[in-house]
């Protein structure tokens, strides 16, 4: 009986440890600057995320994930965004944008709060003198 409590408790802890880590990577990824809560479409499900703008590209990071690393980058020079279609609500009841975009000719759906939204389309189209342009379709 006593084991059994001893390893109750550790599974407890364990996953209590998992719990705080994983709230204290979210906090720190969207507390940057320039970053925002973004979901990504892969297939035919999305996968709720938080986006970060550096100087020359767009980083994708997984909500629920361990990782320091994203797990997708978009280049600045080569992300585009073709078609963006207003949704009434998401499942807390705010507007969102859903946004279908192309990245080397690679497709790339995202969904983000108005907000969000706009400050990506200002990104995308203030980029450095001499870069491409025509961004945002």
């Amino acid at each position: 009986m006593r084991v059994a409590l001893v390893i109750v408790a550790v599974i407890a802890l364990l996953t209590l440890a998992l719990a705080a880590l994983l709230v204290l990577r979210l906090r720190a990824l969207s507390g940057r600057v320039g970053s925002f809560q973004c979901a990504l479409r892969t297939g035919s499900r999305w996968i709720a995320g938080v986006a970060s703008y550096t100087v020359h590209e767009l980083v994708w990071y997984e909500s629920l994930s361990l990782s320091r690393r994203p797990r997708h980058r978009w280049g600045r020079d080569d992300l585009v965004i073709v078609d963006r279609t207003l949704r009434p609500h998401d499942a807390q009841g705010r507007p969102v944008i859903e946004a279908r975009c192309r990245h080397r000719e690679h497709p790339v759906e995202i969904a983000a709060e108005p907000a969000a939204f706009e400050g990506l389309v200002s990104w995308l189209e203030a980029s450095p003198p001499g870069a491409r342009s025509h961004r945002v379709i």
